[in-house]
């Protein structure tokens, strides 16, 4: 199963936030990012200690997926490498992973809340509608 990764050039700009670029073979890979976005109208410097915890999004299970029973499976590699040219990529955030090579067992997860405080209703409009 496991083949040697050859890889020329990885031309990445930002890899940011519980993510991996891994070249090469790996048994377990585990990522996990929480992020609480806030936009403000008016900018409030001073204490800003909201935790986490306060929202459901964070603390919620996640559902995993029931997987059909596991097939056997035996695959003969020809060639014994992973080759690669080059790859261009811009970003890899929150959570992700860029791997090239073989895995065996990955678990990634990302939450974000977006909270947008404005001083007045930006939509009033919408409010109207849904009444």
């Amino acid at each position: 199963m496991y083949r040697t990764s050859a890889v020329d050039e990885v031309i990445l700009n930002s890899l940011a936030s519980s993510s991996i670029l891994q070249t090469g073979d790996t048994e377990k890979i585990q990522c996990f990012s929480a992020a609480l976005a806030i936009q403000r109208e008016r900018t409030d410097f001073g204490r800003f200690d909201i935790p986490l915890n306060k929202y459901d999004i964070f603390s919620q299970p996640v559902v995993v997926p029931v997987c059909p029973s596991v097939q056997i499976k035996k695959t003969f590699n020809a060639c014994p490498f992973i080759r690669v040219g080059k790859i261009d990529i811009l970003g890899v955030s929150s959570s992700a992973l860029l791997h090239i090579g073989s895995v065996n067992e990955m678990t990634l997860q990302s939450r974000v809340k977006h909270i947008r405080n404005f001083l007045k209703d930006p939509y009033p409009e919408i409010e109207e509608e849904e009444s």
